[in-house]
C-alpha cells in the first residue's frame, strides 16, 4: 500500500508542478474545480451510504456554478451560495421527496455543496489574485504534505499517546508533534530558496498554523467517514484513495493562508508604508 502511495505521488507529482506554476490560469482553474467534483461526489457517496437521498447531479451544477463565481469577475461568490442554499432545498420540496430524512439528506447535499464549492474556490484565489499566487499555491501544498508525511514517520517511530482514538486510532500526538515540526522546516526551505517573498517569522507562523488545521480538516473527514462506515473515500488515487482524501487537509487550510496573506502579511506591510 504504501509502495502504490509512492508510485502514484511519483506520477502526479510533475503534473501537479506544472500545473500550479507554469499552466495558464484557466488551465489551473478547470483542474481544480474538476478535483473538487470529484472530491464533492466522494462525499456524496458516504451520505448515500448512510441511506440519504442525495441529488448528485444537481450538486456537481450547483458546485460548478458557484466555483466558476471564483473565477469569473462578472459573478460574485454570494451568488453561488445562494444558489446552494435555495436550489438545493427546493428540490426536496418540488420532488416530494420522503420526509423523513429530509433534514439530513438536505443537510449533507448543502454542506458538501458549499464545503468544497467554498474552500476549493478559495484555491483558485490563492494562485489568481496576487502576483505570488503560484508560490503561494506551492507553498500550502509542500508545507501541508510535508506535514502530513512528517506526522507518519514520527508517528510510526515515536507516537505513543493517542490524538483522536474514536475518529482516527492511528493518530498520535507526538506524530502530530512531529508533523507541525516537519511544516516548519519545509516553511523555512521555501523562504530561502524560492519564496523569499514570504517573511521568514510569518513563514513560520503559517506553517504551524497550517500543520495544526491540516490534521483538524484530516480529522474532520476522517470522523465523517467512519460515520458512514468506510476507509476511504474513493479508490481513484492508489495507495492515497479518492480525491476527497487527498485533499481534505488542502481545502481546510487554504482559506487560512488566504486570509493570513491578506490581512497579516500585507496588513502589516501596508502598515509600514504608511508609518514610513
Amino acid at each position: 500500500m504504501r509502495f502504490a502511495r509512492e508510485i502514484t505521488a511519483l506520477i502526479a507529482a510533475p503534473v501537479a508542478v506544472w500545473i500550479v506554476g507554469w499552466s495558464h490560469a484557466y488551465v489551473f482553474d478547470v483542474a481544480v474545480a474538476a478535483i473538487g467534483i470529484l472530491a464533492m461526489i466522494e462525499f456524496l457517496t458516504l451520505g448515500r451510504r448512510k441511506g440519504y437521498d442525495i441529488p448528485i447531479p444537481l450538486c456537481v451544477v450547483v458546485t460548478l456554478i458557484l466555483m466558476t463565481a471564483f473565477i469569473l469577475p462578472q459573478l460574485s461568490v454570494e451568488l453561488g451560495v445562494f444558489v446552494a442554499l435555495l436550489v438545493i432545498p427546493a428540490w426536496y420540496v418540488l420532488g416530494a421527496r420522503p420526509l423523513d430524512d429530509s433534514l439530513p439528506s438536505s443537510a449533507v447535499s448543502v454542506l458538501a455543496t458549499t464545503y468544497v464549492g467554498m474552500l476549493g474556490g478559495s484555491l483558485i484565489r490563492l494562485r489568481n489574485d496576487f502576483p505570488d499566487g503560484a508560490k503561494l499555491v506551492f507553498f500550502l501544498l509542500l508545507v501541508v504534505w510535508m506535514g502530513d508525511t512528517g506526522a507518519y514517520y514520527f508517528g510510526r517511530a515515536f507516537g505513543r499517546h493517542k490524538m483522536s482514538p474514536r475518529i482516527s486510532p492511528k493518530k498520535t500526538i507526538e506524530g502530530g508533534i512531529g508533523g507541525v515540526f516537519t511544516s516548519v522546516v519545509a516553511a523555512v526551505i521555501i523562504h530561502f530558496t524560492f519564496f523569499p517573498a514570504f517573511p521568514l517569522l510569518h513563514a513560520i507562523i503559517a506553517g504551524v498554523i497550517l500543520s495544526i488545521a491540516g490534521m483538524i480538516g484530516d480529522l474532520t473527514e476522517s470522523m465523517w467517514k467512519r460515520s458512514a462506515d468506510v476507509k476511504d473515500s474513493g479508490t481513484l488515487l492508489p495507495g492515497h484513495g479518492g480525491m476527497l482524501d487527498r485533499f481534505d487537509s488542502i481545502f481546510f487550510t487554504t482559506p487560512i493562508l488566504y486570509c493570513y496573506w491578506t490581512l497579516i502579511v500585507h496588513g502589516f506591510r501596508t502598515l509600514n508604508i504608511m508609518q514610513g
